[in-house]
């Protein structure tokens, strides 16, 4: 009787345990796509120069993460949800367009709720006025989940070329 007793405890945690990770995958995956889904809005706002679109897949200003917004190029490093916002209103003054390879993304797990995410991209940019460049990049951005979603917390866009 202890024997039958063991052997279907053991079924059963068994059975608890597929279920468990099939749900933990479910969960992950799912948050996957919502990242993706999140990135796709910032490209989009960021081709049609919708700062204001670009601004809400941010970290909310006044959120405990906003403060640690940051975003490192090559003209410097900028902190903060406003200030990171007000830099990419400069680009959008003159030429900016980002063409990722969507065949590359990458969008890996950190922790249970962050996420890293990593893409080759081709930006299209120049000052108002200018002949515009289109160089390669690795967009490397890190996504946190917050009360309100999913929200971006770094931005870090590295020169391949």
């Amino acid at each position: 009787m202890l024997k039958t007793l063991l052997s279907n405890t053991a079924k059963i945690i068994s059975a608890g345990a597929l279920l468990l990770g099939a749900s933990a995958g479910c969960a992950h995956a799912r948050d996957v796509d919502e990242v993706r889904s999140l990135f796709e809005r910032q490209i989009k706002a960021e081709n049609d120069h919708d700062i204001a679109e670009f601004a809400a897949v941010l970290v909310p200003s006044g959120a405990d993460l906003s403060g640690n917004t940051i975003m490192v190029t090559r003209a410097g490093k900028f902190v903060g949800r406003d200030t990171v916002v007000d830099h990419f209103a400069g680009y959008f003054k003159g030429t900016w367009k980002l063409d990722c390879d969507w065949t590359q993304l990458s969008i890996l797990p950190l922790g249970s709720d962050t996420y890293h995410l990593l893409v080759p991209a081709r930006i299209t940019l120049g000052p108002p006025g200018k002949e515009p460049q289109t160089l390669p990049f690795l967009v490397n951005e890190i996504a946190v989940r917050t009360r309100d979603g999913w929200r971006f917390t770094t931005i870090v866009p590295v020169l391949t070329q």
